[in-house]
């Protein structure tokens, strides 16, 4: 019992330190723009795309699922960026070379992000009520609250995945920029999974967000947990898969980049 309130103890301090790490740098005001302008922009950019190419009729449907994928934009980037920073600026040695526990070390640093990505969907969210009328009134908003929880969780994951890269190569935010548009692409956000070529739709079901954003579709329509209950299922193992895979690719490339001495060069 000690050891596991240590290391609760732990992942809450860790969690912090990523908090002033994240977002010390920033005024509020920078946060607060960066808030708005990103959810704004990206919404109204593929809602006109959309409208051009498809009609007026379907400008909720684009503007709705893009509000759902801004989740991406802090698992993605933010949890990407977390892991590549430690050895940009210098604290990766330090970080291998201390005793914590790596699995909660490893998680720590996604929680933050997992928050951040919630609240960029929540914006996008209002964004798409106040200049498309998404109309919630009928929606399961417990519901649809539960699917864009479990969407940051799991595109966190997938982060954490993609992050660990960043142990051993320089410009992971290359990494970060490729995987956000795949994921914009083949996830079901502008157009539904079923319009893909066979292999793709198996690349799509095989990402987070797919299931996500299909049962947040459902829930902001109505529908109860029982009728989304196999999707956020689906969501969920696919995110704890990548995560874990991204564990165990964090402790093989942290013994690589020991034996190359990467984790002092950039």
């Amino acid at each position: 019992m000690n050891r596991v309130a240590a290391e609760a103890a732990v992942f809450a301090r860790s969690t912090y330190l990523q908090y002033v790490a994240l977002f010390q740098w920033a005024t509020v005001r920078g946060y607060v723009a960066y808030k708005i302008l990103l959810p704004v922009t990206q919404i109204l950019f593929f809602v006109e795309l959309g409208v051009y190419a498809a009609g007026r009729q379907n400008a909720l449907y684009f503007a709705l699922g893009n509000a759902l994928q801004l989740t991406a934009n802090a698992g993605i980037f933010g949890v990407i960026a977390t892991v590549a920073n430690e050895r940009q600026f210098g604290t990766l040695p330090i970080l291998l070379g201390s005793p914590a526990n790596r699995l909660v070390t490893f998680l720590s640093r996604a929680i933050v992000n997992v928050i951040d990505g919630i609240a960029t969907v929540v914006v996008g969210l209002l964004v798409t009520v106040v200049l498309f009328g998404l109309d919630l009134h009928h929606g399961n908003l417990p519901l649809l609250g539960l699917c864009v929880i479990v969407m940051s969780l799991t595109t966190a994951g997938l982060g954490l995945m993609f992050g660990s890269i960043g142990l051993v190569t320089r410009d992971a935010i290359i990494i970060a920029n490729i995987v956000y548009y795949v994921l914009l692409i083949v996830c079901g956000i502008n157009f539904p999974v079923s319009r893909l070529p066979g292999a793709v739709q198996l690349i799509s079901y095989s990402l987070p967000l797919t299931r996500g954003v299909q049962a947040a579709r459902e829930a902001a329509e109505g529908a109860s947990l029982q009728q989304v209950a196999g999707l956020l299922g689906g969501e969920v193992l696919v995110g704890l898969v990548w995560a874990f895979g991204g564990y165990l690719l964090f402790r093989v490339l942290e013994s690589y980049a020991r034996r190359g001495g990467l984790q002092e060069a950039y």
